[in-house]
């Protein structure tokens, strides 16, 4: 089912999601490329999924030096290999 959100006017998926018996709920193709996910969960029981990507270790170095990292951005950037959220 697609959605129309009117806070930030773009479309959205919904899907249902059944949990196993073990209470377990496979996001299958959902996941792909997530390393794990930051669960809100709202008063009224929503639940909300943030989807991460940790980087290696040995790459944290280029994220704490923010004039090469936006470097690394402009450059992406200007090769159309990087969308505006990184």
């Amino acid at each position: 089912m697609t959605l129309l959100t009117l806070e930030e006017n773009r479309f959205m998926t919904e899907i249902i999601l059944r949990p196993d018996a073990k209470g377990k709920l496979n996001l299958g193709e959902l996941a792909q490329g997530v390393s794990s996910y930051r669960v809100t969960i709202e008063d009224n029981g929503k639940l909300t999924l943030t989807p991460y990507t940790e980087i290696p270790f040995s790459d944290k170095w280029i994220f704490e030096n923010k004039d090469l990292l936006e470097k690394i951005k402009r450059e992406h950037q200007t090769n159309g290999q990087l969308s505006n959220n990184v």
